[in-house]
């Protein structure tokens, strides 16, 4: 089952030298990043509002899947969906 969470959520991300997430911060604290499973990147609406965004999708503690996005323009991220 998926759960979409709109509005997304900001979250805090811990990030390796290279970019990549190794921890995303919770109500229980700090959680490392077990796998990842998906990255891309989408850019649209350049001729309106742009929109850039890195997403991921992410193995929290070996059970639990999320899918994340950095807005490219301010570096903020979001939890957008969750996979149990």
């Amino acid at each position: 089952m998926t759960e979409l969470l709109s509005p997304a959520r900001p979250i805090r991300v811990r990030l390796d030298p290279d970019g990549v997430p190794t921890h995303l911060q919770s109500a229980a604290g700090w959680q490392p990043v077990s796998r990842v499973l998906n990255r891309w990147r989408i850019d649209c609406d350049w001729w309106r509002r742009p929109v850039s965004r890195e997403y991921w999708r992410l193995l929290i503690d070996d059970e639990l899947a999320l899918e994340c996005y950095c807005n490219r323009a301010n570096a903020e991220w979001f939890v957008e969906r969750v996979y149990d």
